[in-house]
């Protein structure tokens, strides 16, 4: 046996004393700084990216006069978060995903939005739905039955799903194109971790099937607070990001279902701002079919219908699918 215990993927990542992690927080704990970030964030052109900006004008732009000061916090920044090129300083990857994340939220009042009834329907007992803004998370809940997920601290009465949602994300959208932003962007970011690859930081994936294993079907089961007895969870192994989807959701990014509905006119993927085709697609989710066939291993099988035709898929506990029939 090893005499030391393994690292953990935190650790593997950044090093073995986080002293890379550690460096990130001491560099941007300084006001000039994030001031620089931000400068060269404004004077970035995204036509011409490569484009860096000059020493002076930086400063000047940050409206610092001490020239000595402003090199050494620049310095501080040079090689993880800015690139020194040969016209001037250019921001990296790092450094504009930082000041976008600000951008994204952290520097914009934060939005309010009550429950307010949408035009999509609750797809377990047909009445309606209702989306609410708290904590940059947009919730859609039903208001006339308890939903798929009992109501917690952190989730509302009559909880269906939940996306985050950056203030950002507000701008002049209607309460249905808020929840179909919502609806697209946690669907991107399923795919992407679905592929073994974390939205956010791009750390390896990993996926699991939780199956409740004393699961009451009517209505939301006390053993496990959800209405499904299946949800697929998918983690990142470096920065503990995560996803949960019920299999029904899931397989809609299937090439076997893709193909299905496309060879019967359906189209699963999304138009840009297109309200009516992300409303369909929830539906062609929320019309499938899943049910635990196997306790031991977990195996569940989830059927896709269409005018009569049928496609049946068998996902294991690792949410591979494992078997493909069409009837």
């Amino acid at each position: 046996m090893s005499e030391n215990p393994a690292a953990s993927p935190l650790e593997a990542a950044v090093g073995g004393d986080m002293e890379r992690a550690t460096d990130a927080f001491a560099v941007l704990s300084n006001e000039t700084r994030l001031a620089i970030l931000l400068a060269l964030w404004d004077a970035h052109d995204s036509v011409n990216p490569e484009d860096g900006i000059s020493f002076s004008d930086l400063r000047e732009r940050v409206g610092t006069t001490d020239s000595g000061q402003f090199n050494y916090h620049l310095e501080q920044l040079v090689g993880q978060f800015v690139r020194k090129v040969d016209d001037g300083y250019l921001l990296r990857r790092a450094g504009q995903k930082l000041v976008r994340t600000v951008i994204a939220g952290a520097g914009i009042e934060e939005p309010t939005l009550e429950r307010t009834p949408i035009d999509v329907p609750c797809p377990y007992c047909g009445g309606q739905t209702a989306v609410l803004y708290d904590d940059e998370w947009l919730y859609h809940v039903c208001t006339e039955c308890e939903g798929g997920f009992a109501g917690t601290n952190e989730q509302p009465d009559g909880y269906l799903t939940g996306a985050a949602l950056d203030p950002a994300g507000f701008g002049d959208r209607s309460p249905e194109e808020l929840w179909a932003a919502a609806l697209s962007r946690g669907y991107q970011d399923m795919k992407t971790m679905l592929e073994g690859v974390c939205n956010e930081c791009s750390g390896p994936v990993n996926l699991r099937l939780k199956v409740c294993e004393d699961h009451d079907e009517d209505g939301v089961c006390e053993t496990c607070g959800r209405t499904p007895a299946a949800l697929v969870i998918l983690g990142c192994t470096v920065c503990k990001n995560y996803h949960a989807s019920s299999p029904r959701s899931l397989v809609l990014h299937h090439p076997a279902v893709v193909a299905f509905y496309y060879e019967r006119g359906v189209e699963v993927g999304y138009s840009h701002g297109a309200f009516e085709q992300i409303r369909r697609r929830d539906r062609l989710a929320t019309r499938n079919e899943q049910r635990v066939v196997s306790a031991d291993p977990h195996r569940v099988e989830v059927t896709v219908r269409h005018e009569g035709d049928e496609l049946q898929l068998t996902m294991d506990e690792d949410a591979e699918v494992v078997a493909v029939e069409e009837h």
